[in-house]
């Protein structure tokens, strides 16, 4: 027996495969068409709904960051003595990552590099600005435990006790998390439409193949052969609603963000480029995956 080289018959055995994928599908090419724009409609809605919790939680994570700094303000006749006790209590409760104390004269640097609070410090005669402990916390939600024991001490300045409310930190907290969770909630669910509406094409392909197919079997035919356009078919309809869905994502990043950052001042979205290209590239891997996975559970005819 003469040994046929895999460059010989490899080519060739693909080219069959593809063939015959294509006879599959050429004259069911405006039913895919349509299947694929509606696979497509839905990743487009979902990335672009994606894109804007993404940008909005990193936004908010950033804010987070930065209400991590709880700071306890300090009346201006508060004792060495007492303001070493108040540190030495904040620093024992949970969520407290560390404290340190800001003098007068820290927090006015501190505050002529701030636009807003640098016009304060340059009209008033005096420091308006008081001591602080400052707090970094593990969670924005840990200040209120913070607040229970600043609030009744007596260094503590009686008007404007600390920073923020532990209300704010709470709901700041509690919306991030709720931004994360919108996030990989939309995922799944497009998936689970885009593969519904996938698994009807599918099915009402093979239905229509159905003689064709069980003749393939009766003759020896390998199901993974069989199964092949099946395949193919769901991983193009994947590549195709990936594709009208970084488009989608493509226009909404270079034109509607930036419309939301200059009308929206308060709410920064930031660069949207590397939320974008990530989306992108997790919503061509997760509908390749899925709806291949769909592909391979569909029944063929025995």
């Amino acid at each position: 027996m003469r040994f046929v080289p895999a460059s010989t018959w490899a080519p060739r055995y693909v080219g069959s495969v593809v063939a015959y994928c294509w006879r599959c599908w050429r004259h069911r090419m405006m039913i895919w068409l349509a299947t694929a724009v509606a696979v497509g409609a839905v990743l487009s809605l979902a990335v672009a709904a994606e894109l804007f919790l993404v940008l909005a939680s990193r936004s908010l994570a950033y804010q987070a960051r930065t209400a991590s700094e709880f700071q306890v303000f300090l009346s201006d006749g508060a004792q060495a003595s007492q303001v070493s006790q108040l540190e030495s209590q904040i620093t024992d409760l949970p969520g407290v990552k560390s404290v340190s104390y800001r003098s007068k004269q820290q927090a006015l640097a501190i505050a002529r590099q701030d636009p807003t609070l640098a016009r304060m410090a340059q009209y008033t005669q005096n420091n308006p600005f008081p001591a602080s402990l400052v707090v970094q916390l593990a969670d924005p939600a840990a200040a209120s435990r913070v607040t229970a024991v600043a609030v009744k001490d007596p260094a503590t300045d009686p008007q404007i006790p600390t920073s923020y409310t532990p209300g704010q930190g709470d709901k700041l907290s509690g919306f991030l998390s709720l931004a994360r969770g919108l996030v990989v909630g939309i995922a799944v669910a497009a998936l689970g439409v885009a593969s519904l509406v996938a698994v009807v094409l599918l099915r009402s392909e093979i239905r229509a193949r159905r003689p064709e197919l069980r003749i393939l079997v009766l003759v020896g035919t390998p199901r993974l052969v069989i199964r092949l356009p099946v395949l193919a078919e769901a991983c193009s309809l994947a590549v195709a609603g990936s594709l009208l869905a970084t488009l989608t994502l493509s226009a909404m990043g270079t034109r509607v963000v930036p419309v939301i950052n200059s009308y929206l001042p308060f709410l920064q979205l930031g660069n949207p480029t590397n939320s974008m290209a990530l989306l992108s590239v997790l919503t061509l891997a997760s509908s390749v995956l899925t709806l291949g996975f769909c592909s391979l559970m569909v029944r063929l005819p025995r």
